[in-house]
């Protein structure tokens, strides 16, 4: 098989905006890796890239040429997982993204499991924010990502979307403040109207997060611009709040096992998100992936509202 080196030269210099970190990227010399781009621009009589400062840019020519070996590895990457679909079943590599609250959560359960299954295979786990993980799918560092997502259909054109649940985004407050709420139709919680609570201190994931999103979202319909403090943990968020330092937005699914916490209904209608895995369109599902997919549904066919 074709090793494609032109293409993933090309695309490292890209991903680095110049020639030194590829090169050591690559494992090959810095003088090794420019007289190979010098050539390159020769072959197609074209420049590729244009140098800004101190950055490697690519040029229109190269984004078109970018854009096309990115379908190329792709392609011969779909290959390659097929044929050793063929063969074994046993072997090979599985990338799967999730943003760390979820992860904490599925992987205990979902990667042992995968292990018992496919014990040779290569597991890459990563865990990041949402946007991040968008990325890496897109750019084909990953296979899958399990997130959460306000408008699936908006949000997620450019890829395949399996909708799992649909959450509600709550508000949690200590049961110290006997906080009372009215029961209304289409909530799950008693509500109350966060207007009211313009002067409390909230608790918030810090900014990039998809809670973080929708916090600043709520946020707007309120007199004037709250008192905020910013954590990267949505477990010292709860604990936090059962101590009755602040108030905080969170999810319904899954909560912590945290006493002295109340769950609120908040919004003019209810404030949900689908929980999903995307995977990218056109790409190959192997037996293995499927495997992987069908073990995050059951999970949440366990975890999940109905």
């Amino acid at each position: 098989m074709a090793d494609f080196r032109e293409q993933k030269y090309i695309i490292e210099i890209a991903k680095e905006q110049g020639i030194a970190k590829a090169a050591k990227n690559l494992y090959i010399s810095q003088p090794a890796l420019s007289q190979f781009l010098t050539r390159t621009e020769e072959l197609y009589n074209i420049q590729l890239f244009e140098r800004i400062g101190k950055r490697l840019i690519p040029t229109y020519a190269g984004e078109q040429y970018l854009k096309c070996a990115k379908q190329i590895l792709d392609l011969d990457q779909n290959f390659r997982d097929q044929i050793a679909d063929i063969k074994t079943l046993k072997k090979g590599f599985l990338s799967i993204g999730s943003t760390p609250g979820r992860g904490k959560d599925i992987f205990p359960v979902i990667l042992p499991a995968f292990y018992r299954k496919y014990p040779q295979f290569d597991l890459r786990v990563y865990q990041e924010t949402a946007q991040k993980l968008e990325e890496l799918l897109k750019n084909g560092d990953i296979q899958m990502a399990i997130m959460t997502s306000e408008n699936v259909r908006q949000q997620f054109s450019d890829f395949h979307v399996e909708e799992l649940a649909t959450e509600e985004i709550s508000l949690i407050v200590s049961k110290r403040r006997k906080l009372q709420g009215v029961y209304k139709y289409g909530f799950r919680y008693p509500w109350v109207d966060i207007r009211q609570l313009e002067n409390e201190l909230f608790l918030v994931l810090n900014k990039g997060s998809r809670l973080r999103s929708v916090a600043d979202n709520i946020f707007k319909v309120l007199p004037s611009a709250p008192r905020i403090m910013e954590f990267s943990s949505i477990d010292t968020i709860w604990r936090l709040v059962s101590e009755d330092m602040g108030i905080a937005f969170a999810s319904d699914f899954n909560a912590p096992a945290v006493p002295g916490v109340d769950l609120l209904s908040i919004g003019a209608t209810p404030i949900t998100w689908k929980f999903i895995i995307l995977t990218r369109i056109g790409g190959y599902i192997s037996v293995p992936s499927q495997y992987m997919i069908d073990l995050i549904k059951q999970f949440y066919k366990k975890e999940v509202y109905p």
